[in-house]
């Protein structure tokens, strides 16, 4: 992924932040609009998406688990405060970031 202005990069940590509270919502909404005019903001939203993507079924299932198992969503959300955080870390050092655990649903030459 090309190196992106500051502009850029905090679109993204901003987008990345958000994306905690609401979901694949931000990233989804952000490679809708940009997946075709800019390549830094497509690469970054697709990458989260895909995470997005990865964790919803656990938080899905959790909620048909009994209510002795609640702990799970809470293992779930440290998961995703982890690697969302040492994501947004990457982006602001101008370094390359992947999340390790994401199916990669939408691939890098989708327009």
């Amino acid at each position: 992924m090309k190196d992106g202005s500051v502009r850029e990069i905090w679109m993204v940590e901003i987008m990345l932040g958000i994306s905690l509270l609401f979901g694949f919502l931000p990233p989804f909404i952000m490679f809708l609009k940009t997946r075709k005019t800019n390549m830094f903001y497509r690469e970054a939203s697709r990458k989260a998406l895909n995470f997005h993507l990865t964790i919803f079924p656990f938080f899905f299932i959790s909620y048909f688990m009994p209510a002795w198992y609640t702990n799970f969503i809470y293992v779930v959300l440290v998961i995703e405060l982890f690697f969302i955080g040492y994501a947004m870390i990457r982006i602001a050092r101008k370094k390359s970031h992947t999340y390790p655990i994401a199916i990669t649903y939408i691939k890098k030459n989708v327009i």
